[in-house]
Order: structure tokens, then C-alpha cells, then sequence
């Protein structure tokens, strides 16, 4: 007998695609907006998201055992180097 919850976790691959894309939606918001203002209502929930989502692909690559394609590793480095420089510029240490 096949677990079927155990199938799906093995079709599930990492995928940083999304993750960028909300790193990117957040350094959008925050050059357009800034950091201390009404832009906070909508970068702050995206941000919160983004590291969720962040997390959640670390779970997966780590059942994958570290297999990802080169572009997924460009993407996993693209968010892990975004994520810095967003944290960075919202406490001051990046000027713009």
C-alpha cells in the first residue's frame, strides 16, 4: 500500500520563483513608499509572507536533498542576498 501523502511529498521540488517575487514586491514597495509610512500597512504583511514562504522552501530543499537546477540556486541566493539588504535598509545600516 502507497501512502499517498508520502507521493506528494516527493513531487513537491523547491521553487524560489515566488519567494523572489515577493522580496521583489517588498523592494518595490519600499523604494516607492519608504519605510515608515502608511507603505508599512502593505510591505510589512508581504515581508512577513516572503519569509514564510522562504522558510517553507528551505523545508522542501532539505527533503529533496540539496537537487535544485542552477537557476533555483541563483534564486535561493537572489532572495537570501535580498532579504539582507531589505532588513539593512529598514534599520538604517543601507542608505539609499
Amino acid at each position: 500500500m502507497s501512502n499517498p501523502s508520502h507521493s506528494t511529498q516527493e513531487t513537491e521540488k523547491p521553487g524560489w520563483s515566488l519567494t523572489m517575487l515577493f522580496f521583489g514586491a517588498v523592494f518595490a514597495i519600499l523604494n516607492h513608499g519608504g519605510t515608515w509610512s502608511w507603505w508599512a500597512l502593505l510591505w510589512a504583511p508581504l515581508l512577513s509572507i516572503a519569509i514564510g514562504s522562504m522558510a517553507y522552501e528551505w523545508r522542501l530543499l532539505a527533503r529533496r536533498q540539496w537537487r535544485m537546477n542552477a537557476l533555483e540556486w541563483v534564486f535561493l541566493v537572489t532572495a537570501h542576498v535580498s532579504l539582507a539588504a531589505l532588513l539593512a535598509g529598514a534599520l538604517g545600516i543601507l542608505s539609499r
